[in-house]
């Protein structure tokens, strides 16, 4: 079972102590005193130095608490962790976003691995970027406590191999539920969800109200999850904040129109809405090589408020500064994913990942998405 917030605390805490001698026989500061340096009743702490005990990490008599053995402790880790894409050349092959997802997967992992002193390794699943033409020669030296993160659950007959050698697992997905193979072998998981993401329009349109915005609309491409299912989502908001509503303000384009031409339309669009909100579901995702400034070419007003998705248009330099981008966060549950599955901790731990709204310069710096 997964730990409550403050056992896991102490369980952090006390599991750095011990990585720090991890010598078989060496002693821990008496439970007064432990308690003391962590600012938690000794009863507190009793409960997870019995988990301690129960796991074989530490041995507990009436001289004392004592390091059991290295074998028992999460040492400082001697393997690396391994990150699993679908091919060799995946950051290339895979799109524009999927590339980013996994470039900001590969951030959080390593700022997570680089704390505790381990270095981390990509792994291709195939050469051919086919789940079922899996190089298995790539896993052969996974085994028991081996870390191993992923996204997606693009190869389902690689997971049941990892699940039986009794790897840690990390991987973030669109759907809520534990792979089954996961449930069968009792594997140490920890697993962020996306359930019903496309609600976020419902969010995105309730933060641009905050954030003084009357009159909303939405302009995206047509083929997207969030475009097919979250009209609903945003219609109802805009209802909700008591705001004016019309089909129309829910509108959509091709996905293969041509930039310039998305911009012509979406100038038309607001001639005819005249909105102070606007979240725009772009189709940028190469350098423009064109001159065009968003505000010039579509006569919306500097002052509208914004919300983006992420694209190479989130790099022009004539966004404002109030912009806000459509986030699926990546880099800081990978950074968490990866701390669980240093630390030594057990059990299955399952947490749905929302969608965010940071400004433009509070999105640059978190993932580097600008450099």
């Amino acid at each position: 079972m997964p730990l409550p917030s403050k056992q896991k605390m102490i369980y952090s805490f006390l599991m750095k102590k011990i990585r720090k001698k991890n010598h078989p026989g060496d002693r821990l500061p008496a439970e007064a005193l432990l308690a003391a340096e962590i600012g938690v009743a000794r009863r507190t702490l009793r409960y997870t130095m019995s988990r301690l005990a129960a796991e074989g990490i530490i041995d507990r008599t009436n001289h004392g608490t004592f390091i059991r053995g290295s074998h028992g402790v999460p040492e400082q880790p001697d393997e690396p962790v391994s990150i699993l894409v679908a091919c060799p050349d995946y950051i290339t092959a895979s799109g524009f976003y999927s590339s980013y997802l996994t470039q900001q997967m590969i951030r959080g992992t390593m700022s997570a691995a680089v704390e505790y002193g381990t270095y981390v390794v990509t792994i291709p699943i195939s050469e051919t970027n086919n789940p079922e033409d899996i190089n298995w020669l790539q896993f052969k030296h996974l085994r028991k406590d081996s870390r191993v993160i992923f996204s997606g659950t693009w190869a389902p007959r690689l997971y049941p191999v990892l699940a039986e050698r009794g790897c840690r697992i990390g991987y973030i997905c669109d759907k809520k539920g534990l792979l089954p193979c996961f449930l069968e072998h009792h594997t140490d998981v920890i697993n962020y969800f996306l359930d019903d993401y496309w609600r976020c329009l419902r969010d995105a349109a309730v933060r641009l109200h905050a954030d003084g915005a009357r009159k909303i609309v939405y302009f995206g491409r047509s083929r997207t999850d969030i475009s097919k299912y979250g009209h609903d989502y945003f219609l109802g908001a805009l209802q909700t904040l008591g705001l004016e509503c019309d089909e129309i303000f829910y509108t959509l384009y091709e996905d293969t129109l041509p930039f310039p031409e998305t911009l012509r339309r979406l100038g038309k669009f607001y001639r005819k809405i005249h909105f102070d909100g606007l979240i725009f579901d772009s189709n940028l995702f190469q350098e423009f090589p064109y001159p065009l400034d968003f505000f010039q070419e579509t006569g919306i007003p500097f002052s509208t408020r914004l919300v983006l998705n992420v694209s190479e248009f989130l790099k022009r330099p004539e966004l404002p500064t109030h912009t806000r981008v459509l986030h699926r966060p990546q880099k800081e549950p990978y950074r968490e994913i990866t701390r669980f599955l240093l630390s030594g901790e057990k059990g299955q731990i399952m947490r749905k990942l929302e969608y965010q709204f940071p400004l433009l310069n509070e999105f640059f710096n978190e993932t580097n998405f600008k450099n």
